[in-house]
């Protein structure tokens, strides 16, 4: 996993608190999730659904840049040297995190967002949202 990180790949699992029955190490470039955030052609909450987002404490950024170079969504572009983060874009993976030298950005998880109990829950509540059950 660590590997993977590293590589700027972002981890993903099923949107369910209950045990992991699907898991994928993803990039920006061909999967088909993440690539298509990037490029934007569908928004991202209709794809996916986000439980955390990025954290930033500008004012210890060095302002070196790894962080938009190495997110799969092209969420963070940098502007005089600090980092600005689209949050509609944003799918809070981490990858960025990972990353920084500085150790100044941190994953928080959003409140108002939380993730299905199950499995059964989460293909529920997909039925629910289409209008199918």
């Amino acid at each position: 996993l660590s590997d993977s990180e590293k590589e700027g790949l972002v981890h993903m699992v099923d949107n369910a608190q209950g045990q992991i029955k699907h898991t994928c190490n993803c990039c920006g470039h061909y999967c088909w999730n993440v690539g298509i955030l990037r490029r934007r052609k569908i928004p991202r909450d209709m794809l996916m659904a986000v439980y955390f987002v990025r954290e930033t404490f500008l004012d210890e950024c060095i302002g070196c840049g790894a962080c938009a170079e190495i997110c799969p969504v092209d969420a963070v572009r940098m502007v005089n040297d600090r980092p600005e983060v689209d949050q509609n874009w944003c799918i809070g993976c981490g990858v960025c995190a990972v990353c920084c030298p500085a150790g100044v950005i941190s994953i928080k998880r959003r409140l108002e967002n939380q993730s299905p109990e199950s499995f059964s829950a989460l293909h529920q509540q997909i039925k629910q949202e289409k209008g199918l059950g």
